[in-house]
């Protein structure tokens, strides 16, 4: 739905998820925390350049400025209808049903704690990582493994010069990733259970 429209729904702590276009394709998804009301507007706090995700105005330049440790993105605070910038966005807070969530105040002070901290790095440090550390405690972005498993694939099948193997590569990737986090996400339950 339309930011303006996701407000009137909106929890403190809540994630939400920006989905951004390149042309009228979904390219990626952005993420952001919301962290309340301010002076009539509503704000979220979010790791991203002070123009756009990634410092750039115009998405079809997107190719050409992202890299893996690429921009000067920090965790910053902005209105959640300039994050939006009129795409499409929507609650996803879909880690529930697996993990409980920090109480509303406390995922707040993890996001404001963490203001102008940097270090992007797509593959280990995006905004969906730091979206679902303030939430949960746990760092994962689905996108993230998703970009490995195909680099992962496209290595494979390199080396192999046959697509069918890139393809097994890839999947073989991308599920050695789904677990590699759920082990992540199971070892402090495990240590509790131990001490």
């Amino acid at each position: 739905m339309s930011a303006e429209d996701l407000l009137q729904h909106l929890e403190l702590g809540d994630l939400i998820e920006f989905r951004r276009l390149i042309g009228t394709r979904i390219a990626y998804t952005h993420w952001a925390v919301y962290i309340g009301e301010m002076d009539n507007d509503h704000f979220a706090v979010h790791l991203s350049t002070e123009a756009s995700d990634f410092g750039i105005e115009n998405k079809t330049e997107i190719r050409s400025k992202l890299t893996l440790n690429g921009s000067s993105a920090h965790v910053r605070s902005d209105p959640i209808s300039y994050i939006a910038a009129g795409c499409q966005c929507r609650i996803n807070n879909s880690l529930d049903c697996r993990r409980k969530p920090f109480a509303p105040m406390i995922i707040f002070e993890r996001a404001i704690y963490r203001l102008g901290d940097d270090g992007y790095n797509l593959i280990y440090n995006n905004c969906e990582h730091f979206v679902k550390e303030c939430r949960y405690g746990s760092r994962e972005s689905h996108q993230a493994t998703i970009i490995t498993s195909l680099g992962v694939g496209l290595a494979v099948g390199v080396v192999s010069a046959s697509f069918s193997v890139a393809v097994f590569g890839g999947l073989c990737g991308y599920g050695l990733l789904q677990t590699k986090n759920t082990i992540q996400r199971n070892i402090p339950k495990i240590a509790s259970a131990f001490f």
